[in-house]
């Protein structure tokens, strides 16, 4: 395959984080994308920050929040963002590198998709949106430059970076709107709340275009695409089969509490939410291979600044009263950007409503591909007579009834039995990750009695010996906070244990909790609060909820059984042990909605502990068996299709899952003598972490 991109210029960093960068895909308003090399021979695209926005403080603090619930959007469907960060004073977003053209390109190669394509787009993108909207996030850009059609099913792109960008330019322009005209729902031009009706407004409006070729509300000048999408009535002459019709016109209400879900989409499309009826629509669709797209010209986007300053566009001839056509050029793959319209043709530009300014089309060379793909690359496809790989991606709508509650739960949106993510694709294994882990380093013997422990840090893929990050007499149980911008951890002492937090680097430690139980602590999705046990008057442990900035705490449970071990999942529940069977069991909670009945995940009576949700929120790992014969099992979120992941002649217990969600660490041993394993989530590959005479434990990855 030839190198993607264009060859680094001087001025081009040669490495960003744990990523060495080997070309140049595009630039944008943002700053530019590299394809980027990992560790583990892993192609992502690496999205580099510009200095001046690096230097906003309040740009990095929303990059830094859109980026931690970007990283937890569920994989399926979607580009996903593998991790975030500073380095050299650069700030950068790491993603999934992605081969096949955008729909946009696509459109302009092939025209109007098939009947049978385009209910494909329609699904996947709706299960897209599911992902996207069950993190928190609104995409607030989608269009057909941000759907790329790869050869397992479309991709949905720059999700959770528009909102950023809102940050950074709020101090010099006022009444801004992000988005493409053509797209735009009308709640964002009368600057109303965002909510994610927003991108259901959007996927009207993409399957429409996709369908007929043409935009629903037609072409014009800038303000003329405005006005209709507030009050025009959209030509849906080209969506003729139902359920889709009916479904794009609901889409495309003017308000957004008539319009569905994204949910409601994916229901209608399909029939129903199962594994199996997701997968067959997208293989059925992505039977006939799309055929390379040659060179077309560059059309690009514009973001709405309803203000009548003019701004700068130097080199660039005004044409009034042309309409804009969503950008083509994917392969560039920026996230929404504010930027000039300059040589350098950003996705997304700033352009005013009475005045539309943008200059003549410039030429793309090469085909598309996905984000870290470059101009020129033209990804290799399946040969028209074979059909293209099954698609690995699918939404498992997982209902669980609570006893006596009737109560149902999206917890699973992405095939269990996938591949495991993280260091390769399809069939092949995943490559041990390339993480930094901390762990329990006993500093003197006697553990449980007495403890002699700090927390440190160990490069697993690297052999390094750990280095300390704490220096407290008894330090224990670490958990990384999403986006690894801090941790907490359990710290011993006289007068009993207290949560404590800190820097990665064990900088700025400070106790956020004085009396807390033995146990771990786990942080929420959105890395503002910690949950923990703690006992309460009767000598019985509770769940409580501690707010990280005030130190605030919540009171969630008042029943009278033994529990411990929460672990937070990114849907929102909360799982732990409790014995409230008799037998200690692994239980779910809303801790939105305490007074639900939680739900019982295992049921065979066997001691079970240490639950650990999967990075997407489909698996928990658990110890199963009490000491000294524990074995790590694996349990899909409704509790079906528990079985042993590793077992030995030795006690196995912690279970915690890499970031990328393909490799299971865990302790094994007596624990007097503990040694930190990992092995890969689908039971191969079982290693020792530990470095030989070094007593590790509670791994936190």
């Amino acid at each position: 395959m030839p190198m993607a991109g264009r060859p680094l210029e001087p001025d081009d960093p040669v490495r960003v984080g744990a990523y060495r960068i080997e070309s140049k895909i595009g630039e944008g308003g943002m700053g530019a994308v590299y394809l980027g090399r990992a560790e583990d021979g892993r192609r992502v695209a690496v999205k580099v920050v510009r200095p001046e926005l690096a230097g906003d403080r309040a740009f990095l603090a929303r990059f830094h929040d859109e980026a931690v619930n970007a990283e937890r959007v569920a994989s399926f469907c979607t580009a996903q963002v593998y991790e975030h960060g500073r380095d050299l004073g650069l700030a950068y977003l790491v993603t999934e590198y992605i081969e096949g053209p955008s729909l946009q390109q696509h459109m302009l190669q092939r025209g109007p998709l098939s009947p049978g394509m385009l209910h494909g787009v329609a699904v996947g993108v709706a299960a897209a949106l599911v992902a996207i909207h069950s993190a928190g996030l609104v995409h607030r850009d989608l269009k057909p430059s941000n759907v790329l059609l790869s050869l397992t099913g479309p991709r949905v792109i720059d999700f959770g970076i528009a909102r950023a960008l809102d940050v950074a330019v709020s101090h010099t322009r006022t009444g801004q709107v992000v988005g493409t005209p053509g797209y735009i729902a009308p709640e964002q031009v009368g600057g109303h709340e965002l909510t994610p009706a927003v991108d259901v407004f959007a996927w009207g409006c993409l399957v429409a275009y996709a369908a007929g070729g043409q935009n629903p509300f037609g072409s014009g000048s800038f303000e003329v695409m405005i006005a209709r999408s507030l009050h025009g009535e959209p030509d849906l002459a080209a969506v003729t089969t139902e359920p889709l019709a009916g479904l794009v016109r609901r889409a495309l209400a003017k308000d957004p509490k008539n319009r569905p879900s994204a949910q409601d989409l994916l229901l209608g499309l399909v029939g129903g939410a199962s594994d199996a009826a997701v997968s067959t629509t997208l293989n059925e669709a992505w039977d006939e291979p799309l055929r390379q797209a040659s060179p077309q010209p560059q059309a690009r986007d514009v973001r709405v600044v309803p203000t009548p300053n003019t701004v700068p566009t130097p080199n660039v001839a005004p044409t009034p009263n042309v309409a804009p056509a969503p950008n083509v050029d994917a392969a560039t793959h920026p996230p929404t950007d504010v930027a000039r319209i300059e040589r350098t043709h950003p996705p997304t530009e700033v352009a005013r409503v009475s005045h539309q300014e943008h200059g003549p089309p410039a030429p793309i060379p090469g085909g598309p591909a996905g984000p870290g793909a470059p101009s020129g690359h033209r990804p290799t496809r399946v040969a028209p007579k074979h059909r293209a790989r099954p698609v690995l991606v699918a939404l498992a709508v997982v209902v669980v009834a609570a006893a006596g509650g009737g109560t149902a739960y999206l917890l699973s949106n992405k095939k269990h039995d996938s591949p495991a993510k993280g260091g390769s694709s399809g069939a092949s294994a995943a490559a041990f990750p390339n993480e930094t882990m901390l762990v329990r380093q006993d500093t003197a013997p006697g553990w449980p009695q007495t403890c002699h422990a700090r927390i440190s840090r160990y490069s697993a893929n690297t052999g390094a010996a750990p280095s300390a990050v704490t220096s407290g007499s008894c330090d224990m149980l670490p958990a990384y906070a999403p986006g690894l911008g801090k941790f907490s951890f359990t710290r011993k002492t006289g007068g009993g244990n207290q949560l404590w937090t800190a820097d990665p680097d064990g900088s700025n430690a400070a106790e956020l909790v004085g009396a807390i139980g033995g146990g771990r602590t786990t942080w929420s999705p959105d890395g503002r609060r910690i949950a923990y046990f703690t006992k309460d008057g009767t000598g019985v442990n509770q769940l409580y909820i501690v707010t990280v900035a005030d130190g605030k705490t919540t009171r969630i449970t008042t029943d009278g059984s033994a529990k411990d071990d929460p672990s937070w999942g990114p849907s929102g529940k909360i799982a732990f042990f409790g014995d409230t069977s008799g037998q200690n069991q692994i239980y779910v909670l809303d801790p939105q909605h305490p007074d639900l009945p939680r739900v019982r995940l295992t049921g065979d009576n066997v001691f079970s502990k240490d639950p650990s949700w999967s990075p997407d929120g489909t698996r928990l790992a658990f110890t199963r068996g009490a000491y000294p014969h524990g074995e790590i099992w694996v349990m899909q979120a409704d509790g079906s299709g528990a079985h042993r992941l590793v077992s030995s002649s030795e006690h196995d217990m912690d279970p915690v899952w890499s970031r990328d969600g393909a490799w299971i660490a865990y302790t094994r041993g007596p624990y007097a003598a503990p040694v930190v394993r990992a092995v890969r989530a689908d039971g191969t590959g079982d290693r020792r972490v530990s470095p030989q005479g070094a007593s590790l434990a509670h791994p936190g990855w």
